[in-house]
């Protein structure tokens, strides 16, 4: 079964290799400088080897795969799902079940994470690490879709290099009642750190770079820096940002238009909000609505500003090779002429009932860093000595994270979806909607509510990958008593 939207060609998948269709030769800009292909807005999903519209069955192939981010330089010591970066889209809707046929034809043990699907513990990702995937090996992940969303997917061992060498890819889950806008895009996000002498994969060889995360000196959009889509004016656009960067908070503009938020981790808003710039932080993802406002023959920039993760004393102390300014992304590239768009028609949202956190208290985690020593911890320790947290499964239960460090972390919890309900006392008014990735901020406490509808052992660690190699992890016992 292959979900065909209307914003896509209607043809057959001729392979997995790309998000989008190159459509024009790349030209040159005002300075002379080469300008990448221009692409269709748009995707192409998996290929679909099952005839039963309830089963979503692909191969999936992890291997070293020299790609080019946009340099013109390969990178040789690059990895990629079915020898493209992001990998292809894993497509399905509410109620099917994927199967997933993978390969691991790269030189290192592996283990596959869904970010932020409920699936079985066994299919998480991290029971497998004990025992994973090894070079030339073989396994078959069953993930029933019981959410809607988009989510992404990407290896749970030694994730800060893998990850950074091209293994990630996105999910895109429907609800039945979904009807595709003019343009369905995911727009998956990710910063790349060269080394300037041989323009390779460099590695975070300084202890700031360590314990502050890898910031790249490259930013890409699905793959490559420098992308350029072909827009029309008129036509409603679904862009789906994934953050799958090392440690880079993304903080988002699109010149002279606006971003309306539809979606958050784990599904659509019942209330979507405006917006003139997007925050997304590592391992979130945020659907917005974009309508072709702009003028034909003319180019509009997806921006980046620097946000700043570590702040002492009012000063910054992280070095970003980007620089403190801000840095194009991608571009949209109108053609002649107008059409009459699609507009947009918010899905039925299931989102969270709790408006403020429960009696039930299921742990206060408390999240520190000792800068001079190099050490992030989560409640005093690091993995694998982080304290189990056991809490009773169907319970709505409150959770809260405190940060009493001086910087930004994104926490992640697999297995279960929640509901942010208190920011430092106040609760967010806008993007009520399911999250399983959250932004901490410095000297905060961010308070979650969920059901815990999903039993079984769940780890939850920060998304900058340093850090999470680096031990601040832990595991939760969700029991089903």
């Amino acid at each position: 079964m292959l979900l065909l939207l209307a914003c896509t060609s209607p043809k057959e998948p001729a392979d997995d290799t790309a998000p989008v269709d190159s459509v024009s030769d790349s030209g040159t800009d005002d300075t002379g400088t080469d300008l990448a292909p221009l692409e269709t807005c748009g995707y192409t999903a998996m290929t679909d080897l099952d005839a039963d519209p309830a089963v979503v069955e692909v191969n999936l192939t992890a291997s070293m795969y020299a790609w080019d981010p946009g340099t013109g330089i390969p990178l040789e010591d690059g990895m990629a799902f079915n020898e493209s970066v992001p990998g292809p889209v894993l497509e399905a809707k509410l109620g099917d079940t994927i199967l997933v046929h993978f390969t691991n034809d790269t030189d290192m043990d592996t283990a596959l994470h869904w970010h932020g699907l409920r699936v079985s513990p066994e299919m998480d990702g991290v029971m497998q690490m004990d025992d994973p995937v090894p070079p030339g090996g073989t396994f078959d992940y069953e993930l029933p879709v019981v959410d809607t969303g988009t989510y992404w997917f990407h290896p749970h061992m030694d994730t800060s290099e893998t990850i950074e060498a091209g293994l990630y890819a996105p999910i895109i889950l429907h609800t039945t009642d979904e009807v595709a806008p003019d343009c369905d895009m995911p727009v998956v996000l990710d910063d790349v750190l060269l080394d300037e002498d041989t323009s390779q994969i460099a590695p975070p060889d300084t202890d700031m770079m360590q314990i502050m995360g890898r910031l790249g000196n490259v930013l890409m959009a699905n793959g490559r820096s420098g992308r350029r889509v072909e827009w029309t004016a008129g036509q409603t656009s679904l862009l789906r940002f994934v953050n799958a960067s090392n440690a880079r908070y993304w903080d988002l503009y699109l010149e002279d238009h606006t971003f309306t938020i539809v979606a958050t981790d784990g599904g659509f808003l019942a209330e979507p909000y405006t917006t003139d710039h997007l925050l997304v932080a590592p391992g979130e993802r945020y659907a917005v609505i974009v309508e072709a406002t702009g003028t034909p023959g003319e180019t509009y920039r997806l921006m980046n500003r620097r946000y700043v993760l570590h702040e002492e004393d009012g000063h910054m102390i992280e070095y970003d090779p980007m620089g403190d300014g801000e840095n194009p992304v991608m571009s949209f590239v109108y053609g002649d002429g107008t059409v009459e768009g699609s507009g947009w028609t918010q899905p039925t949202a299931d989102v969270p009932t709790w408006g403020a956190a429960v009696e039930n208290l299921g742990h206060h985690w408390l999240l520190e860093e000792d800068m001079a020593g190099g050490i992030v911890t989560i409640d005093g320790e690091s993995w694998p000595d982080v304290p189990m947290v056991d809490v009773t499964a169907y319970t709505d239960t409150t959770f809260e994270v405190e940060n009493a460090s001086e910087m930004h972390h994104p926490f992640h919890i697999h297995g279960n979806r929640f509901q942010v309900v208190d920011v430092n006392g106040e609760f967010p008014e806008q993007g009520q909607g399911w999250k399983d990735t959250f932004d901490i901020p410095p000297r905060s406490t961010v308070t979650l509510v969920s059901a815990l509808d999903n039993p079984g052992e769940w780890m939850f660690h920060c998304h900058i990958l340093e850090h999470a190699d680096d031990g601040m992890a832990g595991m939760m016992t969700v029991s089903a008593r």
